[in-house]
């Protein structure tokens, strides 16, 4: 499944911390954004390390699901890709 994940944190060491952490589930694309392909359980995963750093007093953390047709569907004007991990066949 193919997700977006934007953020909007003002406390810096915070945004530092969860920027690192979200290196580990995807492909930092824009300045406070991610864009991860992830099964049910990376998802899970990702969703609980979100919930650790987070303060939701005072940050906000989006998740999008994108379907596959609407991946294809992306965009994009100006320079960039979607980050999106070409399927791959074992023989």
């Amino acid at each position: 499944m193919f997700f977006v994940v934007a953020y909007d944190m003002p406390d810096n060491k915070r945004r530092t911390r969860l920027l690192k952490a979200m290196k580990g589930f995807g492909v930092h694309t824009q300045f406070s954004l991610f864009e991860c392909e992830l099964d049910e359980g990376e998802l899970g995963h990702m969703l609980a390390v979100i919930h650790k750093i987070i303060k939701p007093s005072e940050d906000a953390v989006k998740v999008y699901r994108l379907c596959r047709d609407c991946v294809h569907a992306v965009r994009i004007i100006g320079l960039g890709r979607v980050a999106v991990e070409p399927e791959c066949v074992v023989i």
